[in-house]
């Protein structure tokens, strides 16, 4: 829920309720016709209100995609700035958080590690334990044969256990196969989120070799690198491009971590600068198809953040986001209720039944765009070079769609737009009871047909 706080009759700057903002905090968002000199004369005033340099204030700019200042001040600086003819918005900026959700524990098992060797681990097992359950390790299950190339459109990929990747290429329950038609070779996934465990073997290729997850120069905490220290942005790797668990076995996976345990909207805009001008410097490279940029990770409503994700996908960036596990309309949530990108929610099953309705913590409405499995899915962990864990969440739900737009970025120059379109259109409308109208993911050639 929006409400506009007026502080006086030239100028107003608009908060959100059921948002945890960061005091002192503030984004500046300038209009469209803004050149670097008025983005100066912004800076300026701001020393000058304040007394304070730009140094002390923290108070950077950035112009790749929006005209944005991002600084510490406060709230009597921020009336100030709000009523600058040049200014278009100013917001306080908000915590960012993983998207995982409050469900009971007991019910979905969201931290349940399946290990092989102890042995191999990351920098930081600080969180991390052993659980008894029916998996051991991918490797020695034999469920792929990962000895015959990377031609996997002719395959079907055996999931036993896996009912996620099983449901999303069946019209009906469940066959125990996964044919991925193609593997993502040449596309960029962005993970932006919390980091990855680059060590983990479902991040190797298809033909063997590791190299698939790699920094891809922003972090939150520079030295850190962009490995994972959490588990959230290994799991969310795993599901969209992970050998075993995800859906586009090939794709290139770049760790872009903003949050820790928290971060801002501030650090989440600036990460995905740095994806799209890695993005540009890989244009018009051999064998590059382009770029998908996932985003389980989400704040209460920005508008900021939204402009920022609407005018990252004008300029041909497909964007999937996680709608939220809160159980409310999802236009509540940025950045997922920004509009072009493709905003996915999630829905449980189960062995017997796969088409379940949506999660109950799963948020709804019409700013959600596509439903995928959520509920307890297994994908690689950042704690051990073998390890696979179950989680649950729309940012679970989030990368199979991000490894499904990959593939079909590999398979024709698609338009953002085209991607949505398409996804939205061979979608099945068979979910058993819903609160909205949004069908879920169906993986098939109706995609680029």
């Amino acid at each position: 829920m929006k409400v506009q706080i007026v502080f006086a009759v030239l100028f107003a700057f608009t908060v959100y309720s059921e948002c945890e903002y960061i005091d002192g905090s503030y984004i500046v968002q300038l209009k469209d016709d803004t050149t670097e000199v008025h983005i100066e004369e912004v800076i300026q005033k701001i020393e000058e209100h304040t007394l304070s340099s730009r140094e002390d204030m923290e108070i950077t700019s950035s112009s790749l995609l929006l005209p944005l200042i991002f600084g510490k001040f406060d709230k009597q600086t921020a009336e100030m700035v709000s009523g600058l003819e040049s200014v278009e918005l100013v917001e306080q900026d908000q915590v960012v958080t993983i998207d995982m959700p409050l469900e009971n524990p007991a019910e979905y098992p969201t931290d349940d590690i399946v290990y092989e060797d102890k042995n191999h681990t990351t920098s930081d097992e600080s969180d991390c334990h052993d659980s008894d359950n029916d998996f051991k390790d991918m490797e020695e299950m034999n469920w792929y044969n990962l000895t015959e190339g990377s031609d996997v459109g002719a395959r079907k990929f055996p999931v036993p256990k896996r009912y996620n990747l099983d449901i999303i290429d069946n019209t009906h329950c469940i066959d125990g196969y996964f044919t991925p038609y193609s593997n993502g070779r040449g596309v960029d996934i962005y993970i932006i989120d919390s980091g990855i465990n680059y060590r983990n073997k479902d991040f190797r290729y298809l033909e063997g070799g590791h190299g698939r997850a790699i920094y891809g120069g922003f972090d939150v905490e520079p030295s850190n690198y962009g490995w994972d220290t959490s588990g959230h942005g290994t799991h969310c790797a795993g599901i969209a491009g992970g050998v075993h668990s995800g859906v586009a076995k090939e794709a290139n996976l770049i760790s872009i971590r903003v949050v820790g345990k928290k971060g801002a909207g501030s650090v989440l805009i600036k990460g995905m600068d740095h994806a799209y001008e890695r993005h540009l410097s890989r244009v018009g490279q051999s064998g590059f198809k382009g770029s998908v940029m996932s985003m389980s990770i989400s704040s209460g409503f920005s508008q900021i953040k939204n402009n920022h994700v609407n005018a990252m996908v004008g300029k041909g960036i497909t964007i999937v986001t996680a709608s939220g596990n809160q159980g409310i309309d999802a236009s509540n949530r940025s950045p997922g209720s920004a509009g072009q990108n493709i905003n996915v929610g999630s829905h449980g099953y189960t062995e017997l039944d796969c088409k379940k309705p949506v999660s109950g913590s799963s948020n709804y409405g019409k700013s959600v765009h596509i439903v995928a499995p959520g509920v307890k899915v297994l994908s690689a962990s950042h704690c051990y070079t073998y390890g696979y864990t179950f989680k649950t969440g729309t940012s679970m739900a989030c990368p199979h769609v991000s490894g499904v737009a990959a593939i079909m970025l590999e398979k024709k120059n698609y338009s953002p737009a085209q991607i949505k379109a398409k996804i939205q259109d061979c979608s099945l409308d068979d979910l058993s009871e819903r609160k909205d109208e949004t069908r879920r993911l169906y993986f098939s050639p109706c995609l680029w047909s």
